[in-house]
């Protein structure tokens, strides 16, 4: 039986990405090393540099792993677009990453460091793809948000108020 082509198996690269509010940190690994390096605007036409940059590479989606922090909403537009291009994107708890990193001794903390680590996270332990969420579920996330917002002016009120 042949495999599925986002099986893991025929993924011969693991992009990984740091993601600014700015700019996006890319480091791309192929087996063991980091082959290249390089750094884009986090825009949509720094998005369109990205995708340009990994074909260059030989990267297209049926190869390639792309592994990101999720960065307070800064990684969404490009985990998005990936998506859509049929990259596997997963949008990993930056809390995996740092105890990834711990159990690796590294300590190093600059972002083109981080994102080859992110990289290798995403190649070694292959974490579950990302999938956008669902109009519904957006919903949902956008009413949460205003509800803890509502709730933090109650009790800052109550409290200068008291």
């Amino acid at each position: 039986m042949e495999e599925a082509p986002s099986s893991s198996s025929n993924l011969a690269f693991s992009l990984g990405m740091g993601a600014r509010k700015t700019a996006l940190e890319l480091a791309l690994r192929n087996g063991e090393e980091t082959v290249a390096k390089t750094t884009v605007a986090n825009d949509s036409g720094g998005h369109d540099e990205l995708l340009r940059w990994l074909l260059g590479q030989g990267c297209g989606p049926e190869e390639t792993r792309v592994c990101m922090e999720a960065s307070g909403d800064f990684e969404k537009a490009i985990a998005q677009r990936l998506y859509e291009e049929d990259y596997r994107v997963s949008v990993v708890n930056p809390r995996r990453i740092k105890g990834y990193a711990s159990s690796q001794l590294q300590r190093t903390k600059t972002d083109a460091a981080d994102a080859s680590l992110i990289a290798r996270f995403g190649q070694r332990e292959e974490p579950r793809p990302w999938e956008p969420a669902s109009a519904s579920e957006s919903r949902l996330q956008e009413l949460t948000r205003a509800r803890q917002a509502l709730q933090k002016e109650k009790t800052r009120t109550l409290w200068s108020s008291g």
